[in-house]
């Protein structure tokens, strides 16, 4: 039995890019996508080449380019959508960088690393660009853009929360709030809050009325005198009556 060859991994700057809405504007007009495509190529492949990284991975309108510095794949990712959000003919772009661990496949890259990149590019807003908590630790003070924080949430396909940055900079789009970018998907099933005291005693008077008219009711019809119902009635004003000193207890 042939063995495999080993698997090789190595420490880099993962950057996921894939077109906004390529397949609806292909479905209206094939041939000004792919040339609005081409056109955002040429800016995507320019700023990833003069920053010294290299694109790994395509995929007709997405791409998968790594780099070396995390600060030089961070100032391409803003290169790109600086240039591309003003460009009203080219193809607009969602961009995701990671730093993180990968498989080499040839000229490819595999792995969590890759997947955590694109999944930050899919929850990127059209024009702008989500990164992980590992770039802002290797970046942060060392370009003229902010990272803002938008809390944990779980992207698709991951079980694991994550830390989401939108990196703030002039001519990149940013979203506004956290429900806008990833809803946060709960892991286990919520916890309902215990209902508010007051409540919750006006709920077991209502209650205790409607059970003690029924049961005067039954005692008028059955024409036996006061008996066992007044006995019942007597029982829920007494259990009413130790609710209400417990609820004055607790409140005062």
């Amino acid at each position: 039995m042939s063995q495999l060859p080993d698997i090789k991994r190595k420490l880099t700057t993962i950057l996921s890019a894939d077109a906004a809405n390529y397949s609806g504007r292909m479905a209206r007009n094939e041939v000004d996508t792919v040339q609005a495509l081409r056109r955002a190529r040429r800016v995507i492949d320019a700023a990833i080449f003069t920053r010294g990284g290299r694109i790994a991975n395509t995929s007709g309108d997405g791409l998968i380019a790594e780099f070396s510095s995390v600060v030089e794949g961070v100032a391409a990712a803003v290169t790109i959508q600086r240039e591309l959000n003003v460009m009203p003919d080219a193809l607009p772009f969602r961009i995701g960088v990671h730093l993180g661990d990968v498989i080499i496949e040839g000229d490819d890259l595999l792995g969590d690393g890759v997947n955590l990149a694109a999944r930050l590019q899919e929850n990127a807003v059209v024009g702008g660009i989500l990164v992980s908590r590992q770039v802002v630790d290797h970046a942060r003070g060392r370009l003229d853009v902010e990272f803002r924080p938008l809390g944990p949430a779980t992207p698709k396909n991951l079980i694991e929360e994550i830390a989401l940055y939108a990196v703030l900079a002039d001519g990149v789009a940013a979203p506004g709030d956290l429900a806008s970018v990833a809803p946060r998907v709960d892991l286990q099933p919520p916890h309902h809050t215990s209902q508010d005291p007051v409540a919750a005693f006006r709920k077991s008077c209502r209650r205790a009325a409607l059970a003690a008219g029924v049961l005067v009711i039954i005692d008028i019809f059955n024409g036996a005198g006061p008996g066992w119902p007044a006995l019942v009635i007597t029982a829920i004003g007494v259990s009413l009556l130790l609710k209400w000193r417990n609820l004055r207890a607790t409140k005062g």
